[in-house]
């Protein structure tokens, strides 16, 4: 599996939950002999053409504004001796975080599990 700009608070959170609706298809992940890469990439684009320049994940104290950013995360898997890619798919959603606010972990993974589940669902499984 690779990461792509992933942030490093996600990174757990993504993996696991991703391993773990892979896992409900009937596929194991294996880094040390695979079939299939998967990248997972994260992008957020900001909607406030005046917060480009502002890291949702870095809030100094002088921000006192909302930020409202769509959260993007690509996942593709292509074939380890090949390199081509044999399926994909997108994820994401719009946030809007005052200042002060933080992500919830227990929240945010049972978000990520049912938007995985969802996303594997049109996984092409080989009997």
């Amino acid at each position: 599996m690779e990461l792509v700009d992933v942030p490093i608070f996600l990174r757990d959170y993504v993996v696991d939950e991703f391993d773990r609706a892979f896992q409900e298809l009937g596929l194991d992940r294996n880094d040390q002999s695979s079939d299939l890469v998967v990248t997972i990439a994260y992008e957020h684009v900001n909607l406030n053409p005046e917060q480009q320049d502002i890291n949702p994940f870095v809030r100094p104290e002088s921000i006192t504004e909302e930020l409202n950013y769509i959260a993007v995360i690509d996942i593709s898997m292509r074939e380890t001796t090949t390199g081509n890619q044999v399926w994909g798919g997108t994820i994401s959603r719009m946030h809007f975080v005052t200042p002060g606010e933080y992500m919830h972990e227990d929240r945010a993974r049972a978000a990520f599990l049912y938007t995985f589940r969802d996303l594997l669902n049109n996984y092409p499984i080989m009997d």
